[in-house]
């Protein structure tokens, strides 16, 4: 007879942005599902989402009415994006009955997460997997524009925020005072900012990445993939990853590209204006800069196999998915020695760790990249690190797994 399985369950509000989160929460879940039963719980999801957990025979709970996260200024004066996720958990009643049925839950934070500990009985154990702070919250970078104009911005709308802050904050205080509820982040890093804004003392799980996904063998699709985006001839261009925002650091990455001869492809962007305005600054840098949003796995991997390499310059990550995935195919990671990406990327061992602003550099970096003996050296060792680190989803679910079976 099959040993019964604790019951888990698994809660991530908004999954419908498909960032990174939610990218590593999707690729752990069936590791997760061998240690527990598992059932997921969320406001909105994909169809692709939904059809990937299905496959995987996972329970899914949403509510018939997919929840709509508001953002605008409005939003952020009166706190309406958590005060409507609260509605939408109470009125979401199959998590209700799942919260009596599980033996401890998971939640992963994000838009509208923080909502559902309040309907969370104080003896049932609860683990928050803390990934940042909301943005704009507890930074000024936040609110620039993504050209970092905009200066003006951040000592106004802190001041604005004070109720929001107030009610996410409060959010917080019972993983500080109940010693059923526990917090891992996702890094050092994020454990540093957990404990300086919220003062709690956390563990740290590590996010993943799948080995079979991000192969170091092209899969059979990528070659076509590729040709149909018209980015031109493999090594022309570096890439980076993310929406475009000032926190993402695009608009640096064209800064960071200048001299260098190559182009920039930026998987994520924003609104067809704000990309427009991007590819217009990179004119006058310069640097041809190419945008794509909404790609699938496959052209997202053929676009950073084919890359010089695969850069960042954002501010503050709290760990950074996109180091992995490069390390992972064998591309050289070169990013800014900031937040996250240092605990992943070893200067000159898998990668480049660079400050910000050192143009000349950054230039002697991406020379490098472009070396054969030096990319596969470091892909070498990139891989060697992930192994090192145990950023693998079943090690992920391992550590998840031993995480819940002290709680209680």
């Amino acid at each position: 007879m099959e040993e019964q399985r604790p019951r888990l369950l698994v809660v991530k509000a908004a999954m419908t942005v498909h960032g990174g989160a939610a990218r590593d929460l999707l690729r752990n879940l069936p590791s997760v599902a061998e240690h527990f039963e598992v059932r997921f719980a969320c406001l909105n999801l994909l169809d692709s989402q939904r059809t990937m957990l299905l496959s995987q025979d996972i329970q899914i709970l949403e509510p018939y009415y997919q929840w709509q996260p508001n953002d605008g200024l409005l939003n952020e004066i009166s706190a309406g994006q958590e005060r409507s996720a609260a509605a939408a958990w109470k009125e979401h009643s199959s998590v209700h009955a799942a919260i009596e049925w599980a033996d401890a839950i998971h939640l992963t934070g994000g838009n509208g997460s923080m909502e559902l500990p309040a309907f969370v009985p104080p003896g049932k154990p609860l683990h928050l997997h803390f990934l940042e702070s909301k943005p704009g919250i507890h930074d000024d970078i936040s609110h620039l524009n993504p050209d970092g104009s905009g200066g003006w911005r951040p000592k106004l709308m802190h001041l604005l925020q004070s109720r929001q802050r107030a009610r996410i904050e409060k959010s917080f205080r019972g993983f500080a005072e109940n010693q059923n509820w526990s917090v891992s982040a996702n890094s050092e890093f994020s454990a540093q900012n957990l404990h300086r804004i919220y003062g709690i003392k956390g563990g740290v799980l590590y996010p993943s990445v799948d080995l079979s996904e991000f192969s170091r063998e092209e899969s059979r699709g990528e070659g076509a993939a590729f040709a149909t985006l018209g980015l031109g001839e493999s090594g022309s261009y570096a890439v980076t990853v993310g929406r475009l925002s000032r926190f993402k650091g695009i608009y640096e990455a064209v800064d960071h590209l200048v001299g260098s001869g190559l182009n920039l492809v930026v998987i994520g962007g924003g609104k067809e204006g704000e990309n427009a305005a991007l590819r217009q600054y990179g004119e006058r840098c310069d640097v041809s800069v190419k945008v794509l949003s909404g790609i699938d796995s496959e052209s997202m991997r053929a676009v950073m196999r084919r890359s010089a390499a695969v850069i960042g310059l954002a501010h503050g990550e709290a760990f950074g998915l996109t180091p992995i995935e490069a390390m992972a195919i064998g591309v050289p990671p070169i990013f800014v020695d900031e937040g996250g990406y240092t605990e992943t990327v070893v200067d000159q061992l898998n990668g480049r760790l660079l400050k910000r602003g050192d143009i000349e550099a950054w230039q002697r970096a991406l020379e490098q990249a472009q070396d054969a003996g030096t990319r596969e050296r470091w892909a070498r060792n990139g891989m060697e690190r992930i192994e090192e680190m145990g950023l693998t989803p079943q090690e992920h679910a391992k550590r998840l797994a031993a995480i819940i079976s002290t709680e209680g």
